[in-house]
């Protein structure tokens, strides 16, 4: 009996340890079960602070060859027409390729925004944005950007090139601001939304000037845009003024300025030193919605000074005096002048848009077209153009967007060989569209 009784108490104390080790294991479990959630929604937390994005370009275009049998300067894809395709007596020369693959990262925290690009090809790989943006956390009003990131500078530098109704920017934007971006810092000043200043917006920034390639100048260019917008209901609108200051290195002892029609050689210049860079802009924006759909008229001005070569106009884009190889060059000194107007108008309330725009670029107001080949040093890069763009834009969905475009291209007459009249060199763009 005493036997069986000490039986029981050993069995009883058993049952209860085991009981005991069995709810231990079970709370365990349940708290490891909780870790787990925990961890999960800590890294869909920090998932949603990142974000990928991009769109592809694939197009197909069309040009008419110029009078020198070259190719156009405004297509964008394919590498030009050579070889037996030239002596077959081609009239024209068409071409595929993609003209963006941009894929984009972003995050952000904490009012920090890291964000970097870039562009993807049959041509390789570009570097398009690579910027770190810091916004005070106090008043939410003062931001500071350093990388690489968009030319402070008007309205169409800017603007999405995924959003674009026409295939390209403006001539005089292309010419002044290669590739749109800059290497540098900036500053951005602008009151929340729910501030009545919201409405004003300053960028000021000072930038390598030499577009998405290496600084080789320890003088820095100066780069601002203020701009005022405001909107209704059915209406938005929007003005812009912007200024850029800055300076390209003089290579050699012969700078070029333009005097009584001709260019003159070192008059009122500093040779092997640095010349004036600097632009004037002015823009706006107007769009309204109606029966007829909506209506959006955007225009832009800009003018100033741009040292360019005897060959051209153009900014630096990859200018690198201290390269193995690098041979110095004149430089020359225009006053210029150009702009655009771009009407885009949506079928009423249909997928389909048509657009029409005008742009025009004079890389040298101090002389005529006339005069263009026989004044001293005065060639083709003096010489004046214009466009004319009609499209037709089909939305499919927020994703899909197909264009076709036709650009009439137009060249004043001038006495450079080839040049004499306007030559045939419009060109013909039809885009498929696909962005995430």
């Amino acid at each position: 009996m005493k036997m069986t009784l000490k039986s029981l108490v050993i069995a009883l104390g058993l049952i209860s340890s085991t009981v005991a080790f069995a709810q231990e294991e079970k709370v365990d479990t349940l708290n490891v079960h909780d870790q787990r959630i925990t961890s999960v929604e800590d890294g869909l937390f920090q998932l949603k602070k990142l974000k990928f994005s991009g769109y592809i370009q694939a197009q197909w275009q069309s040009s008419q060859l110029d009078s020198l049998l070259t190719k156009s300067n405004d297509m964008k894809v394919g590498t030009g027409i050579y070889g037996q395709e030239k002596t077959a007596g081609t009239k024209d020369y068409n071409r595929f390729g993609v003209r963006r693959g941009r894929l984009k990262a972003s995050y952000e925290d904490f009012g920090c925004q890291a964000v970097i690009e870039f562009d993807i090809s049959e041509s390789g790989l570009k570097t398009k944005d690579l910027y770190l943006n810091v916004l005070d956390p106090w008043l939410k009003t003062i931001a500071l950007k350093g990388g690489v990131f968009d030319n402070p500078f008007g309205y169409e530098i800017a603007y999405s090139s995924s959003k674009l109704e026409s295939p390209e920017r403006s001539r005089i934007i292309q010419t002044l601001f290669p590739d749109e971006k800059t290497l540098g810092t900036m500053l951005t000043i602008q009151a929340p939304k729910t501030s009545p200043w919201n409405v004003l917006k300053l960028e000021a920034g000072l930038v390598a000037g030499n577009a998405i390639s290496k600084d080789y100048k320890s003088k820095k260019d100066f780069a601002a845009h203020l701009t005022y917008t405001n909107s209704t209901p059915t209406m938005k609108y929007g003005i812009g003024a912007s200024m850029y200051s800055g300076v390209t290195l003089q290579t050699d002892t012969n700078v070029y300025v333009m005097k009584n029609g001709a260019f003159s050689r070192n008059i009122g210049t500093k040779p092997n030193g640095f010349a004036d860079r600097t632009y004037y802009g002015f823009d706006g924006q107007f769009s309204i919605a109606s029966d007829l759909g909506l209506t959006q008229i955007r225009a832009e001005y800009i003018f100033g000074t741009q040292p360019g070569s005897a060959t051209s106009s153009a900014s630096p884009n990859g200018f690198d005096p201290t390269a193995s190889g690098f041979t110095p060059s004149n430089t020359y000194i225009r006053n210029f002048s150009g702009g655009y107007i771009n009407f885009v108008q949506d079928i009423a309330d249909t997928k389909h848009s048509i657009v029409v725009k005008y742009d025009w670029y004079d890389p040298n107001t101090g002389i005529a077209g006339d005069k263009v080949g026989v004044a001293l040093k005065t060639g083709k890069a003096d010489m004046a153009y214009s466009t004319l763009g009609l499209g037709y834009m089909y939305r499919m969905n927020n994703n899909v967007r197909v264009m076709a475009y036709y650009d009439i291209v137009s060249n004043e007459a001038t006495k450079v060989k080839g040049y004499f009249s306007n030559v045939n060199d419009n060109l013909v763009t039809v885009r498929f569209q696909y962005k995430f």
